[in-house]
C-alpha cells in the first residue's frame, strides 16, 4: 500500500472514530480556539449539495483535532510548508445518507477529482447510525495535490451540518521532507 493510500486510510479511520464518540451538535460547545469556516465559498472543483446553506459554523473541537493529526500524516512531514487546511461548514434538510449519494464516484471525476479504491463515501461509524458518515477524495494536481473529506452528521432538530475539509499540498514539498 502506498503511503498516499496509508495516510488518507488513516485520515478517514481517525475521522470515522471521531464521529463514534457522538453527534456533532453535541460537541459544539467543546470548540476552543478554533475559526468559523475559513474558506469563504465552496471550491469551483466541489458541487454543492443541492438546496444546502452555508453557515458560519466553527468545526467541532474533536473532529478539527482528528482533521489536523491526520492532515500531518498525509503531508509526509512536511510541516506547515507541506499543505493548508480550510473548510467551509453548510446545513440541509436532507439526511447525511442523501448526502453522501450525492457525492458519487462519477460526479467526482467529472470534477477532476480521482477515481480511486480508497476514495469515496459510506464511511460511517459501525453501530451508530445518527452519526452521520463521510466521503473522502483525492486529487493530483501540477502544483498542487488535494485531498476533500465531506463530513455529514444529523444537528437536533432534523438538520444535518456538511463539513467540506480541504487539504492542499505540494506534492514536490512533501517529497523533499520525507526524504529528509
Amino acid at each position: 500500500m502506498t503511503s498516499r493510500k496509508l495516510a488518507v486510510l488513516l485520515l478517514a479511520l481517525m475521522v470515522v472514530a471521531t464521529l463514534a464518540c457522538g453527534p456533532l451538535g453535541n460537541l459544539g460547545d467543546m470548540v476552543a480556539g478554533s475559526e468559523a469556516g475559513t474558506a469563504a465559498s465552496l471550491w469551483s472543483d466541489v458541487p454543492p449539495y443541492p438546496g444546502a446553506d452555508q453557515v458560519d459554523l466553527e468545526m467541532p473541537f474533536v473532529i478539527r483535532l482528528a482533521v489536523e493529526a491526520a492532515s500531518k500524516a498525509i503531508m509526509s512531514g512536511a510541516g506547515d510548508a507541506g499543505g493548508d487546511l480550510e473548510f467551509i461548514a453548510f446545513t440541509s434538510d436532507a439526511s447525511p445518507e442523501d448526502v453522501q449519494a450525492f457525492y458519487t464516484a462519477a460526479r467526482m471525476t467529472g470534477e477532476g477529482w480521482a477515481d480511486r479504491d480508497d476514495t469515496g463515501c459510506g464511511l460511517s461509524a459501525a453501530g451508530a447510525a445518527d452519526v452521520g458518515g463521510m466521503c473522502a477524495f483525492y486529487k493530483e494536481g501540477q502544483t498542487r495535490d488535494s485531498v476533500l473529506i465531506i463530513v455529514a452528521a444529523p444537528e437536533d432538530g432534523g438538520a444535518t451540518s456538511i463539513f467540506y475539509i480541504r487539504i492542499d499540498a505540494d506534492p514536490e514539498r512533501m517529497a523533499t521532507a520525507e526524504a529528509q
